[in-house]
């Protein structure tokens, strides 16, 4: 068992660090999944990858991922630099909030997320589906190929604009669309005149759509109508917090949730009898018919698949937190201020925990096979307190998503694409994804 003891700084005794391998850091930004994967190999499951101006520790056991994110959570931050440069976008959101004012919006937001307000958005999810599809029919009868990456991403915004506001935006959503990828693509560099400007016209919007539902409101069953009926006490989300809790949904949601299934199709493209296997499934579960919510029990190699992608592709690849107070973690000391990076990309690619780790096997998330495993050697969504709220949300959307496309298609890569993972603000396609469509 690792040592995670956490005791206060003793003055009398030598503080003890873990290895930090030397040489220029220039590998870590110009290859970062490589840089960390080979860290975890020479050096193990603690790292400390920089050491100044504040040291950062790149940690990959399950036990040390608890310990930080569950059981200790209280002295770890978020405040990071990639935090505060999305706090930039989108304000005061539930990402970017700490403490007390965190958990207060926590417990607003919750209700919004309840499984029987998610569950009735079955509906939506499928129609939007089947739109694409129709469009994605002409495009068989044209022989044209498809960008996967760039449907599923005008697919999940709409979606979620749809669930989050309860109306169809129409052609603005084509609009929002390009802004947030736009604001996305350069969230490292903040301060770049088209960040903020596309930060402020989605604002604006969201902003618009907030005061026109409020005049009248109508529970229409969207995620906006439950927060704006939140209530704790006498404390309520105003105008300014509920553009924050939208701005973050839809930049976040959007961006993690689009890329998710955008990396299924890519892996069952390249693993045509997982492919067979689940159109031969989803065939026999629904007959023809479009899915619904309660189909999904009946899915579960559908399941498998797509958690078998979430760990090879982790769109949100990278959690980091701050430490407040001293800590112990591996029986090294962790400093106060020393970042702390868990790269799921690593940890799920971490062989002893996880047989072959680049292969990708759907059975290996079989009930079976889940009895055996550390809860914590998978963590697509983060784990503890400030795990994504969203994630029951993603997991329907995207389920449901690949139900109708199985049913219709196969999506084969085009013939001499080479397809690398991008890891930005999430784990993208290096290109355009672009795929040809098979009965």
């Amino acid at each position: 068992m690792p040592d995670l003891d956490s005791p206060a700084l003793d003055s009398n005794r030598e503080r003890r660090l873990p290895p930090a391998p030397r040489g220029s850091l220039r590998e870590m930004v110009r290859d970062p999944l490589n840089f960390f994967l080979g860290l975890t190999r020479e050096y193990g499951d603690i790292v400390c990858y920089r050491p100044a101006p504040d040291p950062a520790y790149l940690l990959n056991d399950p036990d040390y991922v608890r310990h930080v994110l569950v059981e200790n959570h209280r002295n770890y931050s978020k405040e990071t630099y990639s935090i505060q440069v999305f706090k930039k976008v989108v304000g005061d959101g539930l990402v970017t909030s700490e403490g007390e004012a965190w958990r207060q919006q926590r417990r607003l937001m919750q209700p919004a997320f309840q499984h029987s307000r998610l569950e009735a958005l079955d509906g939506r999810i499928v129609a939007a589906a089947q739109a694409m599809l129709a469009r994605w029919e002409q495009c068989y009868a044209q022989n044209r190929a498809i960008d996967a990456a760039r449907e599923m991403a005008a697919l999940t915004l709409t979606v979620t604009t749809q669930a989050l506001f309860g109306v169809d935006l129409g052609e603005e959503v084509n609009i929002i669309g390009e802004w947030v990828n736009q604001a996305a693509q350069q969230f490292e560099k903040p301060s770049r005149p088209q960040v903020q400007e596309s930060a402020r016209a989605i604002r604006a919007i969201v902003e618009r759509i907030i005061r026109e539902r409020q005049q009248p409101f109508e529970d229409r069953g969207d995620l906006l109508s439950s927060m704006i009926l939140a209530r704790e006490d006498v404390t309520r989300l105003d105008d300014g917090q509920l553009a924050d809790q939208v701005m973050t949904l839809l930049i976040a949601g959007y961006e993690t949730t689009a890329n998710a299934p955008t990396w299924t199709w890519y892996l069952l493209s390249q693993n045509p009898a997982a492919g067979e296997r689940l159109r031969q499934e989803v065939g026999q579960a629904l007959g023809g018919r479009p899915p619904q919510f309660a189909d999904l029990a009946r899915l579960p190699y559908l399941r498998m698949v797509f958690e078998e992608s979430l760990r090879l592709y982790p769109p949100a690849w990278m959690i980091g937190r701050r430490a407040l107070g001293p800590d112990r973690i591996g029986g090294f000391d962790v400093l106060p201020g020393t970042v702390i990076a868990i790269c799921a990309y690593t940890l799920h690619r971490n062989p002893r925990f996880w047989d072959a780790p680049e292969v990708f096997q759907p059975e290996r998330f079989s009930a079976p096979a889940n009895q055996g495993r550390h809860k914590y050697a998978y963590i697509p969504f983060g784990a503890g307190p400030r795990q994504c709220i969203g994630n029951t949300f993603g997991l329907i959307e995207a389920s449901l998503v690949l139900a109708c496309v199985a049913q219709q298609f196969e999506l084969r890569l085009a013939p001499g694409t080479e397809i690398q993972p991008q890891p930005l603000f999430v784990l993208r396609p290096n290109r355009d994804l672009m795929m040809t469509l098979h009965r």
